[in-house]
């Protein structure tokens, strides 16, 4: 993969949006403190309570303990596994594995029942 900007970080087109994409000196999981494979940061938005979109940044690290849980990342980190140095021959598969996992990631919902359900576990002091 070319590095356009001399920092191992390359924008990617999916979607019609541009993804930043950061394959060296990526920092180590702060769950499981495990080295990171990539970083990506895209555009993300969500609703608000008025049912407005509200436009942000999201970035997410590609775990290879705690993301390979989810399928599109997986892949990915299968593709790490096999092919640890991007490379002409594999850019192109990385490329449809790193938009294929982005989706899924934007594909995501927070879980209100649960978020609820944990905040009044906190209000009482027992999480």
């Amino acid at each position: 993969m070319s590095d356009t900007h001399g920092t191992g970080a390359t924008p990617v087109l999916a979607s019609h949006d541009e993804l930043f994409v950061k394959i060296d000196d990526v920092s180590d999981c702060r769950a499981c403190g495990t080295p990171g494979l990539l970083l990506v940061r895209f555009s993300h938005s969500w609703k608000n309570q008025t049912g407005n979109d509200v436009p942000g940044i999201r970035e997410t690290l590609l775990c290879p303990q705690c993301s390979r849980r989810y399928p599109a990342a997986a892949e990915l980190i299968a593709l790490f596994s096999v092919d640890e140095k991007m490379s002409p021959e594999n850019v192109t598969v990385f490329g449809g594995l790193v938009a294929a996992w982005v989706e899924s990631l934007r594909q995501e919902r927070v879980d209100e029942e649960l978020l609820a359900a944990e905040h009044d576990l906190w209000l009482r002091g027992a999480l």
